[in-house]
């Protein structure tokens, strides 16, 4: 996975002007011990040669929700991330659309603009298309250059759904997208990064009060062992780890869902 680094510092997740809710989940997601090591298993695989690095990649999507494209040569690259779709409302579906709704006879690819990348996942083509307000994520059942119709699924996260849609018919109209629906408002951000930052100081062997000197006041530092027991910023940086171990076990797939 990415390089360890100085917890204290910002996670690199913090760096995107264009930070979606799918983007943390993936920070929390690649930070959980079982899916890195999956991840670096299928990794070896796709370098033996003994699977390609779509398979590898359906296969862990398929357990995870999300992951990275698991292509040696792109590894941990942000942009190159796949989230199921019945999980990511963010991602659109196209499929054969039937022959009386008078759907146009496939997508001119120049339509498309930058596609930064091209993976089979299953039976779908799944593209990623560069924005630089946040990505599109496509999934396609059938060819391009057939009549396809848009699936949105009545039920979880309409209106989320019907933003995405709305920006891949702006982008096919040679229109800008905008920014995606799904990203999280400033506080919200703020948060779901410094929880980030408290399990990478888990990991790094950081205590309790390190993490609470450096994510809350420096005042913990000279607190007497008494008055830190029985402080409230040692009550919140317990709140913190427990809200970020659920996170980063299992909770990531709330966030793709902007939860």
């Amino acid at each position: 996975m990415p390089p360890e680094r100085d917890w204290r510092a910002p996670p690199d997740e913090a760096g995107s002007d264009a930070l979606a809710y799918s983007d943390i989940a993936l920070g929390y997601l690649s930070r959980n011990p079982g899916y890195r090591a999956d991840y670096a298993r299928a990794l070896r695989r796709v370098k033996r040669g003994t699977i390609t690095a779509d398979d590898a990649t359906t296969g862990l999507v398929r357990r995870w929700g999300i992951s990275f494209h698991a292509e040696p040569a792109t590894a941990f690259d942000p942009k190159l991330a796949v989230a199921r779709p019945d999980l990511s409302p963010a991602s659109i579906v196209l499929a054969p659309a039937p022959a009386d709704i008078g759907a146009t006879p496939g997508i001119d690819a120049k339509r498309l603009g930058a596609v930064r990348a091209r993976i089979r996942i299953g039976e779908y083509l799944y593209l990623i298309l560069a924005d630089s307000d946040g990505d599109e994520h496509i999934w396609v059942a059938g060819a391009l250059d057939s009549p396809l119709a848009m699936m949105l699924p009545i039920g979880a996260d309409p209106f989320a759904r019907l933003a995405a849609a709305e920006r891949l018919c702006r982008r096919l109209n040679g229109m800008a997208a905008g920014p995606p629906a799904l990203r999280p408002p400033p506080f919200r951000r703020l948060h779901l990064l410094t929880l980030l930052q408290v399990l990478d100081g888990l990991q790094a062997g950081a205590t309790q009060r390190e993490l609470a000197a450096s994510l809350i006041h420096q005042k913990v530092r000279r607190y007497s062992a008494a008055d830190w027991v029985e402080s409230k910023e040692r009550k919140r940086v317990r709140r913190w780890i427990a809200e970020a171990i659920e996170l980063r076990d299992g909770g990531y797939v709330r966030l793709l869902r902007g939860g």
